[in-house]
């Protein structure tokens, strides 16, 4: 009861808890329930008669309806999220299923049922979510089958590609990895028709045409690994080509070489060049081939391989072309030896037998021909010397190794017109050598007169001396006088005017 017109604080109390109870029970839920809109249908909420419910039961219902309330906030927003993703294109039977229970779940929540709504509510969000991951998974399935589809490049990966990027341009229009994939995906069909022509070509063994396809596919896509493999393998098999068309020319002008060789040990080969010119032009395309592969040898791929392989047929060709060259310019120099041997410069042949058994110690015929070359080369010095410098026979040493030297070149046969020449010349020096010539001396009776290794002549006015061809001194003396020193040469081939020798200058 009030007393003087106010409320105890136990009265306030509660009178606003009834106040709250009217609120919550019969003015509140015709207030939420208006301003909720499920599919933007207006729908007409019946009244919840709770008379008989306890304030429990109420503040029960009131949770649900709340939590109902939130939940279908995030519900609303994740639909949106779904729609915006174009779900309709890869979900459309899972998402008309989670609508309906999200329809389900408003009429629930309508006529009062909040823990029902709820529960129609949480597993509609949970499909929703599945939903939300399904989308993140057919994005990247569509990313990885577009990617492989490029990575294949055939013609049936076309439409493959062009149905991933339409699938992930509705999922994720706004994903990098999307719109790079959406500008990979217009040149795509340019870059198959490029390759399906480059391995045309390729299959035809039209490498050139081949290379220039994928040089253009590899405009479209720059980085396309299967174009820039294909272009890698055209350019070894156009490698390999050059390589074995070198090859195959060089030993066709190691072949000719060859002939020449052979014609030249028979002896038939018209003209010896100072160099034959196939060697050269062998050793120019075996140097060639082995330029191509020359860098490539680093790796352990297969073309690395091929590379080594080849290179080592290059050394073999080269091998094989040193050695006929070897024989060749063998061949050559004995020719020439040979033609010196006939003009008798036995001294040059040597030269050459030396020199060729420098580069190869093992040949016995050459061993042999520079025996009898070097032979015969001391033998035309020794004569030689003697026939230049004759009165060295005078020298009693001398004399007997010329009668030797004559004995030996009249024991070789065959036609040796030189050595002819040169057994006449040396008989007559050895002839001449022995016989004396007059020699006149004139003094002037005071002089003492001396023929070195002759005898003393003493002093006279004119003596007549027999002397063999040589080389004498001849000197004079006298007291007070400066000697004097005469040289003489007797050849005995010449008329020798008579020799003044007296000592005029006082010292």
């Amino acid at each position: 009861m009030i007393k003087g017109g106010k409320l105890t604080r136990q009265q306030f109390l509660i009178v606003s808890l009834l106040l709250a109870v009217v609120f919550v029970v019969f003015i509140l839920p015709n207030i939420v329930t208006q301003s909720i809109d499920i599919d933007s249908d207006t729908q007409t909420i019946a009244p919840v008669n709770s008379n008989d419910l306890a304030p429990s039961a109420i503040a029960e219902k009131t949770r649900y309806r709340q939590q109902s309330q939130s939940l279908l906030a995030l519900i609303l927003s994740l639909r949106d999220k779904l729609q915006s993703q174009s779900v309709d294109l890869w979900a459309q039977a899972q998402f008309k299923n989670t609508m309906a229970l999200i329809a389900e779940g408003d009429d629930q929540y309508s006529y009062g049922k909040y823990q029902q709504s709820l529960e129609s509510y949480n597993r509609a969000y949970i499909e929703l979510q599945e939903l939300e991951i399904l989308a993140t998974e057919k994005l990247e399935q569509s990313l990885a089958e577009a990617a492989q589809a490029i990575k294949r490049a055939d013609n049936a990966d076309i439409d493959s590609v062009q149905n991933a990027v339409f699938l992930a341009l509705a999922i994720a229009p706004q994903d990098p990895r999307v719109q790079d994939l959406d500008k990979l995906a217009a040149q795509f069909s340019d870059l198959v028709k490029a390759i399906s022509q480059g391995d045309q070509a390729f299959a035809r063994q039209q490498y050139e045409l081949a290379k220039g396809f994928y040089q253009t596919a590899l405009t479209f896509i720059p980085e396309h690994q299967r174009t820039k493999d294909a272009l890698g393998k055209t350019q070894a098999a156009i490698e390999f080509n050059t390589f074995t068309r070198l090859m195959s020319e060089g030993y066709s002008a190691l072949d000719r070489a060859t002939l020449d060789r052979a014609a030249l040990e028979k002896d038939t080969l018209d003209k010896s060049p100072a160099e034959n010119s196939h060697f050269d032009k062998a050793l120019e395309k075996f140097n060639q081939a082995q330029a191509i592969y020359s860098q490539d040898t680093n790796s352990n791929n297969l073309q690395s391989q091929q590379a080594i392989a080849s290179l080592k047929s290059v050394e073999q060709a080269l091998a094989q072309l040193n050695n006929q060259r070897s024989q060749y310019a063998i061949l050559q120099q004995l020719r020439a030896a040979t033609e010196l041997e006939k003009q008798e410069l036995w001294q040059q042949a040597e030269l050459i037998y030396k020199n060729i058994l420098k580069a190869d110690p093992t040949l016995v015929d050459v061993k042999t021909r520079l025996i009898q070359a070097t032979v015969r080369a001391k033998l035309n010095r020794q004569i030689v010397s003697v026939l230049e410098d004759p009165l060295t026979l005078a020298d009693q040493g001398v004399y007997a190794n010329a009668q030797q030297m004559l004995a030996d070149a009249r024991g070789i046969k065959g036609p040796q017109v030189k050595l002819k020449t040169q057994i006449e010349q040396l008989s007559l020096a050895l002839e001449r050598s022995k016989i004396p010539i007059e020699i006149v001396f004139l003094s002037d009776q005071q002089t003492q007169v001396t023929v070195y290794q002759v005898a003393k002549l003493g002093a006279f006015r004119e003596r007549r001396v027999q002397l063999l061809p040589g080389r004498y001194t001849i000197a004079g003396s006298r007291k007070g006088y400066r000697d004097v020193q005469i040289e003489l040469k007797v050849h005995g081939t010449e008329d020798i005017t008579p020799i003044q020798i007296s000592c005029t200058e006082k010292i």
